[in-house]
């Protein structure tokens, strides 16, 4: 069985030890956030892409202001960077801790004598950007041997969610991360749904959601160009009427997570069918669409936490079509699982 698929398996295991270690290193959380009024959150690939659910959480649920930025836009307009870093509480997420452009990222700012602090999110232990940070959250237990990272960005997306849950004091949030980590036989019937899926005769990927869903519905989209190495996309849901529409028909899988009973939602799925494209509702609530595929976690949570069983869904969904166009799921030809520059 390809390490991919494994690694997917063993999301919500890894996430139950990711919770009691975030407990464990409360105390440095805390010391480190209570000093913070802005954040920049920096990342290359998937760890861009999460950087950016990072971003809306903090300024959607705390008002402070809060960007997402790549490592290697930083190291060629450092200078342009310096007023969003300095002061700034920044913030790098990385799976090895050893991606060159996150290091060079981080000589770039000091280079412009910047005045922030370091954290670092790293899915290993003993790394040199972690060695540069005042906290390092090392998740290991997290690390993705294969290059396509499925468990691991699922488990940064998590505590992010987790950190602002119990900052905040969102008591709804942190219990609904909490049933997530049960798992409830989630991932045998995403598993189901994704086989079925992957046979159908898609051949490129539409993936809309909204607010803070937009970083890892991003990842969701990227998981498809890696892992079974066709065309896709992330948009905004409203927002894909404005051009991205005309991209959209009978080869065109759509992926949507949508809040239950909202008309504006229900009309612009209703309008991917008309186009005859493959559509499939993650539904945050019960609602049953006609002539759509609807699924979801099996009961109503926060939007926040769909995140977390979404992303799992499209990396299952990518694995399964890797079986139909011959990608292999762990080693996709010219891609590394970090890249030195």
């Amino acid at each position: 069985m390809p390490i991919t698929y494994d690694e997917i398996h063993d999301t919500f295991n890894a996430l139950q030890k990711t919770e009691a270690y975030l407990e464990s290193e409360w105390a440095g959380i805390e010391t480190f956030l209570r000093g913070a009024d802005k954040f920049v959150f920096v990342g290359c690939g998937s760890s861009y892409s999460i950087a950016k659910s990072f971003a809306a959480i903090c300024i959607m649920g705390t008002g402070k202001p809060a960007s997402a930025v790549a490592a290697g836009d930083v190291i060629l307009h450092a200078q342009r960077y310096k007023k969003a870093v300095d002061g700034a509480a920044v913030v790098f997420i990385s799976r090895s801790g050893r991606t060159s452009e996150l290091l060079m990222a981080l000589d770039a700012m000091e280079s412009q004598g910047c005045d922030f602090e370091v954290a670092s999110l790293i899915c290993a232990d003993g790394t040199p950007l972690g060695a540069r940070s005042s906290l390092v959250l090392s998740t290991p237990w997290a690390f993705d041997e294969s290059v396509c990272q499925t468990r691991c960005v699922t488990n940064f997306y998590f505590i992010a969610a987790y950190v602002y849950a119990k900052i905040a004091g969102e008591t709804s949030l942190m219990n609904d991360l909490r049933f997530l980590l049960s798992d409830g036989g989630y991932i045998s019937r995403a598993e189901a749904l994704a086989e079925e899926i992957s046979g159908l005769p898609w051949t490129h990927v539409v993936v809309l959601a909204d607010a803070e869903l937009e970083g890892i519905a991003e990842e969701g989209s990227l998981v498809f160009k890696e892992v079974c190495q066709l065309p896709s996309n992330y948009h905004h849901l409203l927002d894909v009427r404005h051009g991205p529409m005309v991209l959209i028909g009978g080869k065109t899988l759509v992926l949507a997570v949508i809040g239950g009973s909202r008309k504006l939602e229900h009309d612009l799925l209703g309008d991917m069918k008309k186009k005859d494209a493959l559509t499939v509702a993650f539904v945050n609530g019960t609602d049953e669409l006609e002539d759509i595929r609807v699924t979801g976690f099996g009961r109503p949570m926060s939007h926040i936490a769909c995140g977390i069983p979404f992303i799992i869904l499209c990396q299952l969904i990518a694995y399964y079509k890797s079986k139909v166009t011959g990608a292999d799921p762990d080693k996709p030809e010219g891609l590394d699982p970090w890249i030195a520059l």
